[in-house]
Formats: structure tokens, sequence, C-alpha cells
């Protein structure tokens, strides 16, 4: 392996002002630990990105819970490159000892962030962008790399959960990944429900990544093929039996790539190996390529080494089955394949579907079709986090930002959200937004300071109780009456939740709706019951049957 001061030179001799800025690089504290080219090829102007690992100071690595080294990009182009961040990201999949959520770029190009906007958005972690002039004029280095963390941490909405969340964002969920990936390699097709965002797609994306985190480089010891399919992501043109067909060979080329598999070493048809072509094939080409390419694989994996198993991991698997306009006879010939195949290879192919419910699973007929997903599926319902695993992705997203959550706060966060996550970012989001960044300074969130923005809070999350409050009538129609009246008179919680269906009842608790028994609030997701008390009146039929 090359000395340190070796690279350093290459790189000093190749980018412009280097020198100059690791010099004010450590003059703001931070420690060049390893010097590396992003990329050992040369381009033909002979520049190229190169990954400078600093060991932050104590003042920084404190004040915003860094860890023992973080990643730099110096890229010297005059258009920064998308290129930049995959090579950033696969250096930080690989080494563990960097900081998984924030990543510095110092660029020459002015325009860098907003030119790679869209790479960035999709790696789950925060990028702080700086010109090379913004570096080279810094008069007091240190305070100035400080107020640059300050600003851009502060201002980064890392609460915020509008979408699925990944990477350093992700937290807890251990057991929960453990027992999928269990069954699923035990042959056992698996359907993941739970109320609406509490989880379910980042849960996947979870497991995508930890089965090709587990694979060796050489491809000798590779777990699974996780294939993922987000309905969600289909287009209007494409609700149809070929769009499916055409969006899931693109999965499966996005899973190879992402593996390190090139699909002409599998045997696959000419026709899939070039992915540019795949927009140009019609229903017919499609009708022909799909099984041909999905068995191809197959026939490679249980010759190959590991023998890793092919994970379709379908999302929104109601969009297929009548939740959208896809044609719902169509929808039932691609499971029956699906299902199919599961038989046929045990243990070398499995499906996971994923959902509000398994109602759209459970139901034993379509019409004269029977359900392939009918007693097929293990159901895993996935309910909030649980406590401990809440104050973990609290505390940590607090500690970024200079937000110290007291226990007190957190008993707060966990009254009102039950550990459901997107309910929980909420509330710090609540708590975040009116800390001025001059207060930031290990600020202490307490009991006091949570109830201060609790009203703000519900009021913020009113649409999200209108979707939980329609998930458990689709559990059960009466189920909302009988929740609302217990949340008033809890004393008579045993008596009314025997009104409903006892199926029901095991449902709301493994949605994390309901408490288990005996605990001292029937509702865990306390803002839902408050919801209930205000916008669901009372049957007095319920009251009555109570």
């Amino acid at each position: 392996m090359e000395a340190l001061e070796d690279f350093k030179s290459w790189m000093l001799g190749e980018v412009r002002d280097a020198q100059d800025i690791v010099d004010t690089l450590e003059r703001a504290g931070l420690e060049l630990r390893r010097v590396e080219p992003a990329d050992r090829t040369s381009s033909a102007s002979g520049m190229r990105t190169w990954l400078l690992f600093w060991e932050p100071p104590r003042y920084l690595r404190e004040s915003f819970d860094l860890a023992p080294e973080l990643l730099l990009v110096l890229t010297p182009w005059k258009e920064a490159q998308a290129r930049d961040v995959s090579l950033a990201e696969e250096t930080l999949r690989r080494d563990h000892r960097l900081d998984r959520g924030v990543v510095l770029v110092v660029a020459r190009d002015a325009a860098a962030e907003r030119r790679l906007a869209h790479p960035v958005q999709h790696t789950g972690r925060l990028y702080i962008f700086v010109s090379a002039d913004e570096v080279l004029t810094a008069q007091d280095p240190q305070r100035w790399l400080r107020d640059i963390f300050q600003e851009r941490i502060g201002s980064g909405d890392l609460f915020a959960a509008g979408r699925p969340v990944f990477g350093w964002d992700f937290v807890g969920r251990q057991q929960e990944l453990r027992s999928i990936r269990g069954r699923l390699l035990d042959g056992r097709p698996v359907g993941l429900y739970g109320l609406r965002k509490a989880g379910k797609t980042s849960v996947l994306i979870a497991l995508k990544d930890q089965l090709i985190a587990d694979a060796g480089a050489d491809g000798d010891s590779i777990v699974a093929i996780p294939i993922h399919l987000d309905l969600l992501s289909l287009s209007f043109a494409e609700m149809k039996r070929s769009g499916f067909m055409r969006y899931l060979l693109r999965s499966l080329h996005e899973a190879l790539e992402r593996l390190g598999i090139a699909p002409t070493t599998l045997g696959l048809p000419a026709s899939f190996a070039d992915r540019r072509r795949l927009g140009e094939l019609d229903g017919e080409d499609l009708e022909r390529l799909v099984p041909e390419a999905l068995e191809c694989l197959i026939d490679w994996a249980r010759s190959a080494p590991s023998a890793p198993a092919i994970f379709l991991l379908i999302d929104e698997y109601e969009r297929i089955l009548g939740a959208s306009r896809f044609p719902v006879q169509d929808g039932l010939d691609i499971l029956d394949y699906l299902r199919g195949l599961v038989q046929r290879y045990p243990r070398t192919f499995n499906i996971l579907i994923a959902g509000l419910d398994r109602q759209k699973a459970s139901v034993s007929r379509y019409g004269q079709r029977q359900n392939p997903l009918f007693n097929f599926i293990v159901d895993h319902p996935l309910a909030g986090l649980e406590r401990e695993e809440m104050n973990e992705l609290i505390r940590k997203i607090g500690r970024r930002l200079s937000l110290r959550f007291a226990s007190d706060a957190l008993d707060v966060i966990w009254r009102e959200t039950g550990g459901h996550p997107y309910l929980a970012r909420e509330f710090g989001r609540v708590i975040d937004r009116e800390i001025p960044s001059q207060k930031r300074d290990s600020m202490r969130i307490d009991r006091a300071i949570a109830l201060e923005h609790l009203e703000e809070f519900r009021r913020e999350v009113a649409p999200t109780m209108q979707e939980i409050h329609d998930a458990v009538r689709t559990i059960d129609p009466r189920a909302p009456d009988v929740l609302a009246y217990i949340q008033q008179f809890p004393e008579e919680t045993d008596e009314s939740l025997g009104t409903l269906r006892p199926e029901s009842v095991h449902t709301l608790r493994r949605y994390g709706v309901l408490n288990e028994t005996g605990a001292r609030e029937p509702l865990r997701i306390g803002s839902f019951g408050a919801w209930l008390l205000q916008n669901q009146p009372i049957d007095i039929s319920t009251a009555a049957n109570a």
C-alpha cells in the first residue's frame, strides 16, 4: 500500500491550489489521515477526483456527534460530476470508520451543489458543498468550519421524513430485519403490512442494502439478489402488464449492477444485456424476455458457489390488485407466475409483498379467479419502533443538530407517537424548526419545551391521523367508534374491545394502534386518541354495547 505522502504528493501535483486547501483545513483543526484517488485511472486531462480522510477536532466531533473520520471529496472539474457522488458512496459502504451522515465536498465548480442535487438526494446523507474559493479565503478557518457545520446541518431539516429514510437516517428495526430475512431465506413468502408512513419501504431498502453489503467483492459470497419494485414508481403509461414487465427488468439490471454482476456473465439474452434497449421492447418481447431473464438468473444462482437466493420485493402490492388502474387480471397473471417460481425453486426464488394491509392478499377469489396470494403469504405486521429505538432515533438526529433531548421530553414524544417513526420525527421537526441557530449549542430539550410544541405537532399531523383512521376502519368498520369510546372511558377498555372481532383487536395491536393488555393508556398513539376525541363522534350504540 502506498504511503500517505506518495498519494498526497500526486494529489498536490494534479489539483490546483490543493496545498493551500489542505493547509486551511488543517488550521481549522482537521487532521489528515489518508489520501486516495477516487479512481485509480486519470482522465484525458490528467486530473481526477481525490478522497481525503480527516479526523475532526474534538470540538467539532462533540458538537455534531461526528464519527472518528470525515470523508472530503476534492473535485477539480470545472463542472462537478455525478460520478463523484457514486465514488464517495462506494467508499462509505466499505469504510466503517467514516461518518455515515455527513460528507464534505470541496469543488472548483461554484454550482456543484445545484448540479449534483439529484444524485445526492438518493444517498440519504447530508453533502456539504463548499467552493475552493470559500476555503482559500477563510480568515479564521476554525470558526469558518464550525459556522459551515452549524448552518448546513442546522438547515438540513434532518427530522424530515416525507420519503423513505435509509443510510445514516435509518435507525432500529434490527429484529424485524432478522425475522424477514430469515423467513425469506427459509423459503417462506412474506407479507409486510403496516400503517402509512410506518417505515415499510425504509425496511425494504435497509434489507436490500444489508444483503448487498454482505456480498463479497469476488461474488463468491453473495447471499441474495434483492430486486426492489416500488409500484408507486410506475407511471400512468406503465400501469399495464408490459409496464410492470419493463420495470421488473430495469430493477433487475439495477440489482445486478449494485452487486457488481455483469448481465452477460449470467447467460442472459442479448436483448436484456443492453439496458438502453429495454425501452424499445414491445409487449410481446417483454412477455418472452421476463421469464427467460428470470430463469437464466435462477439457473446461474443455483450453480454459483454461494447459491444466492433471489428475492423479489414488491412494494405497494395492492396496486396490481385493484388499488389503481392496473388491470386486476394482469396482476393475477403476474402473481400466478411468481407463485409458480417460488414453488418450483424453493429457497432459490422468493417474494415479499408490502402494503397497507393483508386485505387484498387474504381474499380467496377475484371473480372466477383464485387469488395466488391466498394462504400463501406469511404475515409480518409492522408496528412503531420500540421505545429504545425511538429514543435513539430522536437523540441521534438531535445530537447532530446540537439539540440534547432529555428523557422527560422523550416520554412526551413516546406517549404521543407510540414510536411511529414518521410521527416521532415530525414531533422532533416541530421542535427543531422553532430553535434559532444561535441557541443551538448543545441546547437541552426537556418536557416543558416538548409540551410547548404539542398542540402545533397535533395540528401538523392531522392528515396522518385521518390516514390512520381510514386504515383502522379498513381493519374493522366499527373500530374507530370503539377506539374513540375507550379513549374517553379507558376503564371500560376490555369490555368495549370485546365487541370487536378478536382478529381485529389482534391486528390493531400488531399494527401499533392499540397498547397491549394492562397498559395505562389503551391507545399506543396518543395523538391519534386526541384526534379521535375531536373528530370521531362516539356512537351511542357503542356505549350501550360497552
